[in-house]
């Protein structure tokens, strides 16, 4: 950072100076700086590559146990960041002292870091290889740690950095191209290590305590971590690094899987993790939050020369699990990155052993295309459906029927939120109007009115799959108004306004992609003043229709 502004200021200075000899030369124009050419003005402000990489292998407090490779982790990626034929980045800072490196030391780091990003066209890597561990912070609940080689075990939340604090202050870098690798654990074992008061109240929970922190990241960001949540991150002597530190640092040199001439941040992720995995017999599973938009712009190493293959992929823990088929071929389960040739593609995502797809569809891909499986799945699964159906209304009491309202007509508009508050559960509003001219009896006389009601209602409903019918059931609350206008043998209207709750159930049919057919039953009751007494009644709506679900 001081370079560039070294650098702008001594333009600026040329070119207040060139103004006040130009002396009676016209106002307006621009003129190139003797001495200073186009490329300095762009190496001064264009966006630059930036790395900060840190790695302690020993610490003061010998309650924390040395680590063999840490150092060599931190220098080894510096150096392959740092390298013209590979990162060709501008600024690599590495903290790896054999004396190790002090918790200010980092801090004061992370200041000249974010001092020196600038621009948020800049691309930043920052990479720890330490000790992790938890301790309870000042707020009382445990939290998460980077352990320094001064870190006291006693005091840990004082002496050690916090991961809570290194990704808030990571967010808030101006930079939209940044990744941060974590290449630590908190399980207890490995490159970890826990004081032994938490050991023992984590023994006693009775649930584990290692479920996945949610932790939000920015846009255009990736958090990279050795391990899954609770996993143990682990060296190795023969690799002569961290697992995989040393599977990134080979990714670096061999992971440009869609061959456009550089290696992003999600393929040498990609590439370490598969690596990673098999290494280890499937203990250790590195993991990535990423709110990268479109094709990952975070180059690690090369250059982008051309149009990549189009990339398939999904790193969401969410959807760990779920094997994926392309062309009819089975591509394995994810978290995955797969390249694909450019063109048409049927896609088929399953969960294990079932019969069903989850999605199942045909992409049209070209190249540089970066899909993401969650992509699919949202298409796959709309939000929302609107449906109208038609039907009509009765009393199930034939007395109720025959003297007060008989069979009326129904006409019925819906929305429903898919999935929601919960999957395979839906929240439903309606609104309805129903209606019939009618001949009834009254004390034995006959009675001829116009009758109409009107309804709206609130239902819950969940959801049966079994293709290709969905069956619906659920409870409705429904507010019910009904008024007659009775023409003979005297004029006069009546009307009563009630709530009612009830249930429904239904079944659903897909028809074409997005129109669906929907049968409904509704069975309610409510109480209805009729002259001086109060009848309790149930009715039933019967309806078929249309939906449209997106």
């Amino acid at each position: 950072m001081k370079r560039a502004g070294l650098t702008l200021a001594a333009l600026c200075a040329a070119a207040w100076l060139a103004a006040c000899l130009a002396g009676g030369r016209p106002k307006g124009g621009l003129e190139p700086l003797p001495g200073v050419s186009a490329e300095a003005v762009d190496a001064a402000l264009g966006p630059r590559r930036l790395a900060l990489l840190v790695g302690i292998d020993s610490f003061q407090d010998a309650r924390w146990p040395a680590l063999r490779h840490a150092a060599a982790d931190a220098s080894a990626l510096g150096a392959a960041l740092g390298a013209p034929e590979l990162g060709d980045f501008d600024r690599v800072e590495v903290l790896a002292a054999e004396a190790g490196t002090p918790l200010a030391d980092i801090r004061a780091a992370l200041d000249r870091l974010a001092e020196a990003n600038q621009s948020p066209a800049d691309t930043l890597v920052v990479y720890f290889s330490t000790h992790g561990t938890l301790a309870r912070g000042p707020d009382g609940a445990l939290a998460r740690y980077l352990v320094a080689s001064d870190t006291d075990q006693a005091h840990v939340p004082t002496s050690a950095l916090p991961v809570r604090e290194l990704l808030d202050d990571f967010e808030r870098l101006p930079s939209r191209r940044k990744a941060l690798v974590l290449a630590s654990c908190h399980s207890g074992a490995g490159k970890s290590g826990l004081p032994a008061e938490v050991a023992d109240e984590l023994q006693g929970l009775k649930s584990g305590f290692f479920v996945r922190p949610l932790e939000e990241i920015s846009q255009a960001s990736m958090v990279l971590s050795a391990c899954a949540w609770g996993e143990t991150a682990r060296e190795d002597d023969a690799l002569g690094h961290d697992i995989y530190t040393a599977f990134l640092l080979e990714a670096l040199r061999e992971g440009d899987t869609d061959r456009d001439g550089a290696v992003t941040a999600s393929e040498a992720h990609a590439r370490a993790m598969e690596r990673t995995y098999y290494f280890s017999g499937g203990r250790q599973r590195p993991q990535a939050e990423s709110s990268v938009l479109g094709a990952d712009p975070i180059v690690l190493a090369g250059k982008r020369a051309r149009p990549g293959q189009p990339v398939l992929f999904s790193f969401l823990p969410s959807l760990q699990g779920l094997r994926v088929e392309v062309d009819g071929r089975d591509k394995g389960e994810l978290p995955a990155r797969l390249v694909l040739e450019p063109g048409a593609h049927r896609v088929v995502l399953r969960e294990a052993g079932a019969q069903g797809a989850l999605v199942d569809r045909e992409v049209e891909l070209r190249e540089g295309d970066e899909l993401r499986v969650e992509e699919l799945l949202s298409r796959e699964r709309p939000r929302w459906l609107l449906a109208a159906r038609g039907g009509y209304q009765t009393f199930l009491d034939g007395a109720t029927r025959a003297s007060l309202v008989g069979d009326l007509g129904l006409a019925d508009l819906s929305l429903s939120l898919l999935d929601w508050p919960v999957a395979s559960l839906e929240t439903r509003l309606d609104v309805g109007l129903g209606g019939a001219r009618q001949r009834l009896t009254e004390a034995g006389a006959p009675l001829d009115q116009d009758c109409l009601t009107w309804h709206y209602g609130l239902s819950a409903l969940y959801r049966f799959e079994l293709e290709p019918v969905e069956l619906l059931l659920g409870p409705r609350l429904a507010g019910l108004h009904v008024k007659r206008w009775i023409r003979s043998p005297a004029e006069r209207t009546q009307q009563v306004w009630n709530f009612a709750g009830g249930l429904v159930a239904g079944a659903r049919v897909a028809l074409a992609e997005g129109l669906v057919l929907e049968l409904e039953a509704r069975l309610h009751y409510f109480a209805l003043q009729a002259g001086e007494s109060v009848r309790h009644l149930g009715f039933v709506e019967l309806l078929a229709g249309l939906g449209w679900r997106f």
